[in-house]
């Protein structure tokens, strides 16, 4: 019997040596396991973060200077805003400025504002009625800002009488050949934003006019 019972306690000592190294190797099984889910994750993250990456900070402050961005940042943006998102942004900014409610709902977003002033006299991206509510909200914004917007409506403005003044003067009956070959020659672009200007009928150059002269306006009444 104790041959029998030598054999007994070997086979019993070599199942339980296996058993010991497959809980090891579950060990190991789980660390590499839970090691991938983490990997994963992280992952994930970064591609969340890849994809939201530019889409705006938002704060609870008032609308503040948007010019912090840089031109090359912004021509390289290669994204683009839905006018109905702007809108709406411009429309809720409108309702809790006059709500008595504590609740605020709105949140100052700089690139919505950017896309807002930089677009501000096109037509079809920015419809009259938001343009209105567009130009109550540089009011109120910061002073960079509206010095920013001031400046860009004069240049505008006076572009516009410039060329008003050279329509009038082309239509002048007596108006010397020479003199008007002198003026379509000091007539040439000096910028992208002219050339496109040139391009628009008399009708949409009157209505940019229109649009920079509401803007001096409605800030010469602030002051």
């Amino acid at each position: 019997q104790q041959p029998a019972a030598k054999e007994h306690h070997h086979f019993a000592t070599m199942g339980a040596g296996k058993s010991k190294k497959q809980r090891k190797k579950q060990r190991i099984a789980k660390h590499v396991v839970e090691s991938q889910t983490r990997k994963k994750q992280e992952d994930a993250e970064k591609q969340l973060l890849a994809a939201t990456e530019g889409d705006g900070e938002t704060s609870t402050t008032t609308p503040d200077d948007a010019n912090d961005e840089s031109k090359n940042k912004s021509t390289k943006n290669t994204k683009t805003k839905d006018p109905a998102e702007a809108a709406s942004y411009l429309t809720l900014w409108n309702l809790d400025r006059n709500s008595e409610s504590t609740t605020k709902n709105w949140k100052f977003n700089k690139n919505t504002q950017s896309w807002l002033l930089r677009h501000m006299y096109d037509f079809d991206k920015v419809s009259k009625s938001t343009f209105g509510t567009l130009v109550d909200y540089v009011c109120q914004g910061g002073d960079k800002t509206r010095l920013r917007v001031e400046e860009e409506a004069k240049r505008r403005a006076r572009r516009y009488k410039e060329w008003e003044k050279k329509q009038q003067k082309e239509g002048d009956a007596e108006q010397d050949d020479d003199d008007v070959a002198d003026e379509t020659k000091d007539d040439t672009s000096s910028s992208p934003d002219d050339e496109e200007w040139n391009q628009l009928d008399d009708h949409d150059k009157r209505k940019e006019y229109k649009r920079a002269r509401k803007v001096l306006d409605s800030l010469k009444e602030q002051q």
